[in-house]
């Protein structure tokens, strides 16, 4: 399994060239268990044989991963914080988002504005959900691109760099593919308890709801 997607990712890259780099990114942000963390490192060691550039695969991995977290930055800028939360009130636990979580991230997102979108880029899953209170808060659209586009660009020249290292080691290939399976999984899983949670959660809601509420008798009885 893990030969074979690795195999996947290096026919896209290879016959796309920087493109392929792109949308893979793009790809990535927008369906977050999709392994960045793989993709970059498998062209870095595609830039030690000559095929790529580290800047090139740079540009192309940040832009790709900026355009990617636009999907989800300009619909949750459009609907605004209430509209949002009332969204995620109805979608929100197949996307393991929480309204009140949304509202305490808003909250906190507005005290550091761009600085969170620029150091979150590290952080699987953190830099794609950021892009909700960051759109919800209303963040300009230039200073949001710049502070992602930044954070992307050099966290993705990390990446590569570190597929450039590992290129003189055996089996880099396979190491990084058995990487990638085991990454997609752990997020994979982690989604899916994190949906079941939820739908628990959720179901609990509703019973409390549905119970009869106790009857307490009035100061005058």
């Amino acid at each position: 399994m893990s030969g074979g997607l690795t195999d996947w990712l290096v026919q896209v890259m290879h016959q796309l060239n920087y493109v392929g780099i792109f949308l893979l990114l793009v790809l990535a942000r927008v369906v977050p268990p999709v392994p960045a963390e793989s993709v970059i490192p498998l062209a870095g060691i595609g830039a030690a044989t000559g095929e790529y550039s580290l800047l090139g695969i740079a540009l192309a991995g940040g832009l790709g991963s900026l355009v990617g977290q636009l999907v989800w930055f300009l619909p949750s800028r459009l609907m605004g914080r209430d509209r949002l939360e009332a969204f995620l009130k109805t979608y929100g636990p197949w996307l393991t988002i929480h309204p009140k979580k949304v509202r305490r991230s808003t909250d906190w997102f507005e005290k550091r504005g761009g600085l969170a979108v620029l150091f979150s880029q590290p952080v699987p899953g953190v830099r794609t959900l950021i892009s909700i209170p960051a759109g919800a808060c209303r963040m300009p659209i230039l200073n949001y691109c710049l502070a992602a586009g930044i954070g992307s660009v050099v966290w993705t020249l990390v990446l590569a760099w570190t597929g450039y290292t590992l290129s003189s080691w055996p089996f880099a290939h396979t190491l990084v593919g058995y990487f990638t399976v085991g990454l997609l999984v752990l997020l994979v899983g982690l989604y899916l308890v994190r949906l079941v949670g939820h739908l628990r959660l959720l179901r609990k809601g509703r019973n409390g709801a549905a119970a009869p509420q106790p009857l307490t008798p009035s100061p005058g009885c």
